[in-house]
């Protein structure tokens, strides 16, 4: 029988602060994107691990890392498009996210990969 992943496993090794700001399709009368989600001093795992891939342009993305964050940060939003992470005063865009479900649905955690 298959359990639910405990996340007390997960909360001991957040051990860093960072802000997460989500964007959503569109822009504002600025030209700025429009933030769907903004997370102030959230606790997260930062994991540095430069990884080098190519886009399906073609292009060369160099990824720095990746955030994992306990639980759903957005269950409102279906499909994280884009946003930014601050950690330890250093800014770095998210190229994509996902969130890995536990076997009765719910989402045990999200994780950003940085670039």
């Amino acid at each position: 029988m298959i359990k639910k992943l405990n996340p007390r496993h997960l909360e001991r090794l957040l051990n860093n602060k960072c802000d997460v700001k989500l964007y959503q399709e569109g822009l504002s009368e600025e030209g700025e994107p429009l933030t769907s989600l903004n997370l102030e001093n959230e606790k997260c795992r930062f994991v540095e691990k430069t990884k080098i891939i190519i886009n399906a342009d073609g292009k060369k993305v160099e990824l720095v890392g990746k955030v994992i964050l306990l639980g759903d940060i957005a269950p409102n939003i279906k499909k994280i498009n884009g946003g930014e992470v601050i950690i330890n005063d250093s800014k770095y865009e998210i190229y994509q996210a996902s969130r890995p479900r536990n076997p009765d649905g719910s989402i045990h955690h999200t994780t950003l990969e940085l670039m």
